[in-house]
C-alpha cells in the first residue's frame, strides 16, 4: 500500500516523511489532509511515532522547528514531575498514560531530549547539571554520547523504571495531581443537618481537614471537582511587605505563579489571596485565603532567621 502527505501544507514535515518510512515502515495511520498526520505504533522502546503538519518555531537551545514526536512508557515520580518538564519546552509528560513525550525536528533530537528526561526523573542527573552544562544541545548534536548508543542506555533505563514502578504505571490518576482514586462514598443514616452539624467541612485531597496553622491546603488552586483543596507538599518563602513567610503549596510552579504576581502586580496579589496580619500569642502570621473561594486557607508563619 502506498502512502502519501502530498496534500500536507508545512514542508518540513512532509519532506520528513519518507524518513520515517525507512525508520520506522509502514505507518499505522495516515491523514492526507492540510494539517493531518501520520501514526506509527511500535514496540521496543517507543509505545509510538507521530508525525503532524504543522511547524512549531522554538528558539532554544538553538532556532529550529518541532513537528516530529516520539513517546516512551516512563513513569515520573511526583516531585521530579516540574524538574523535567523545565529541561525544554519540547518535552511533555502524560500523568494519566504514564507518557514521556518529546517533540522535535526529528529523531536524533527526540533521543536526545527523553534520554535527559529520562535521567532526570530517575535522579542520575539534576535539572542544574542539565542547564550549566549546556547539555540539551551537545546531547542533541550527539557530541556527549551517539544517539545509536544513547538508544540501548535509554532501553536499561526503561526498563528499571517500569520494574520498580510497576505498580505506579496501573494507577487511573495521575500522582503529581491526586493521591488516590475517587470511590463513592456510601450514605449515611446521619439525620442531623449541616447547621446542626456545624457546617461543611473543608477538605483536601489527601481527605485532611484544611488546617490553617498546618498549612495543609493549597492557596492558588481552586478546589477539584469533587471540592476537595489541594494537599501541599512544597514549602517556599514569600516575602510580603519586608517580612519572609513560609508557604506551602501544591506544586513548585503554584509558588512560583503567586510570587511573580506579587512581584509584579501587588495590588492584584492583595485582591487574590486578601493578606491580612494575624496575632497569634507573641507570634504574628500572614493569613492568605484561596485565589478561588476566598476562604480563609493558611496562616504563613514569619521565617526563623
Amino acid at each position: 500500500m502506498k502512502y502519501s502527505v502530498s496534500n500536507w501544507h508545512h514542508s518540513r514535515p512532509k519532506s520528513y516523511f519518507p524518513r520515517c518510512m525507512e525508520l520506522f515502515g509502514q505507518p499505522t495511520f495516515v491523514a492526507n489532509v492540510r494539517h493531518g498526520y501520520a501514526l506509527w505504533k511500535t514496540k521496543g522502546l517507543f509505545t509510538q511515532h507521530i508525525l503532524i503538519d504543522e511547524d512549531v518555531k522554538h528558539c532554544v537551545p538553538r532556532p529550529h522547528h518541532d513537528y516530529f514526536y516520539s513517546s516512551v512508557k516512563f513513569y515520573i515520580p511526583p516531585k521530579k514531575v516540574c524538574d523535567v518538564l523545565k529541561i525544554s519546552g519540547s518535552i511533555n509528560y502524560d500523568g494519566l498514560k504514564k507518557e514521556l513525550t518529546a517533540r522535535c525536528g526529528g529523531i536524533g533530537a527526540n533521543y536526545a531530549t527523553l534520554y535527559l528526561g529520562m535521567l532526570v526523573a530517575s535522579g542520575k542527573l539534576s535539572l542544574s547539571q542539565v542547564k550549566s552544562k549546556d547539555m540539551y544541545p551537545r546531547m542533541i548534536r550527539g557530541e556527549i554520547i551517539p544517539h545509536k548508543e544513547m538508544a540501548k542506555k535509554m532501553m536499561q533505563l526503561k526498563r528499571e523504571n517500569n520494574k520498580k514502578y510497576s505498580k505506579e504505571l496501573g494507577l487511573e490518576y495521575a500522582t503529581y495531581a491526586y493521591d488516590k482514586c475517587y470511590t463513592k462514598k456510601k450514605r449515611t443514616t446521619n439525620n442531623k443537618t449541616r447547621k446542626q452539624r456545624g457546617g461543611a467541612t473543608m477538605l483536601n485531597t489527601r481527605y485532611q481537614g484544611c488546617n490553617l496553622a498546618r498549612q495543609n491546603c493549597c492557596p492558588h488552586m481552586g478546589p477539584d471537582q469533587a471540592g476537595h483543596y489541594r494537599a501541599t507538599n512544597e514549602t517556599n518563602d514569600l516575602t510580603y511587605q519586608g517580612v519572609t513567610y513560609l508557604l506551602k503549596t501544591c506544586c513548585q510552579m503554584c509558588a512560583d505563579a503567586m510570587k511573580k504576581e506579587l512581584r509584579e502586580n501587588p495590588a492584584q496579589f492583595d485582591r487574590d489571596y486578601q493578606p491580612v496580619l494575624k496575632k497569634r500569642g507573641t507570634r504574628t502570621y500572614l493569613q492568605l485565603s484561596n485565589k478561588v473561594t476566598r476562604q480563609p486557607i493558611q496562616w504563613l508563619p514569619e521565617k526563623s532567621m
